[in-house]
């Protein structure tokens, strides 16, 4: 069995949210409608990641409390190269997401701010999410601005270095028909075998759970997560792969497709 998730959801602390986007429509989009948005798309687990801040996370916890639905504290670091998705397990407190903000140089004025942008580079910051026990992942690492693999202002060769360091576990990518290839290291300048995921990167709660991916794990942890990104093959799906809900909140099937019959 699979379960579905979502691992890139912004909040109304994020400055880009919707909310600030259109003043006049009066939004104020609270944790519960954000929650419901999950619930809704049947999604057993969420990460909340806003734009250098981790202070969405205490109110969406509060509200999911007797939902089933987890909530992995998480941020979208901005730094130089593209942004970074940092995931941690349920119930990391934030305090420990502070703490990495301040190494960064993040003060508390720029939290929420996606243009605020650390001075390091993209491949130092998974490394110090690593220390400090989260999941570093590439956001949207193909599409402009903030996609490091689609930046103009990173040269190839800082690219191909940027892809491999260890402390990356996956990339987020935003065109689907190039996962297979990413996982098989076949993308031309780029031999790394690397896992990819895509999110919502939802910024009103209709956008929450509008691309999600299915991954088969033993359990709904950050452990669980890191299994499943070091066999993305065997135990990450996306959308239109033969993946049929069929089950409780967020949990799905896969269809294998018909085999040709053999020749005699």
């Amino acid at each position: 069995m699979y379960t579905k998730i979502d691992l890139h959801i912004h909040t109304p602390i994020s400055s880009c949210y919707m909310d600030h986007v259109v003043p006049e429509a009066n939004l104020k989009t609270s944790s519960q409608d954000i929650l419901t948005a999950a619930l809704d798309a049947g999604l057993a687990a969420i990460a909340i990641t806003d734009h250098n801040s981790a202070e969405g996370i205490d109110g969406l916890t509060q509200a999911a409390r007797e939902s089933g639905l987890c909530i992995l504290p998480g941020l979208e670091l901005s730094a130089r190269g593209g942004h970074v998705l940092a995931l941690f397990e349920e119930g990391t407190p934030v305090s420990r997401l502070r703490h990495l903000l301040g190494a960064l140089g993040f003060t508390e004025e720029e939290w929420g701010w996606g243009y605020c942008e650390t001075e390091h580079r993209i491949d130092y910051i998974f490394q110090k999410i690593e220390e400090h026990g989260g999941l570093a992942i590439a956001a949207h690492v193909d599409r402009k601005p903030k996609g490091f693999l689609a930046s103009e202002e990173l040269a190839t060769r800082d690219k191909r270095e940027i892809l491999a360091s260890q402390h990356l576990a996956a990339i987020e990518i935003t065109v689907q028909r190039d996962r297979a290839l990413w996982n098989r290291g076949s993308v031309t300048g780029y031999p790394r075998k690397i896992a990819c995921i895509q999110g919502s990167d939802a910024h009103a709660p209709s956008e929450v759970g509008r691309r999600p991916i299915y991954v088969q794990i033993p359990s709904l942890t950050l452990e669980g997560l890191r299994l499943a990104l070091a066999e993305p093959e065997s135990r990450i799906a996306f959308p239109g792969e033969g993946m049929v809900e069929d089950g409780p909140q967020g949990v799905a099937s896969k269809i294998s497709p018909p085999q040709s019959p053999s020749l005699p």
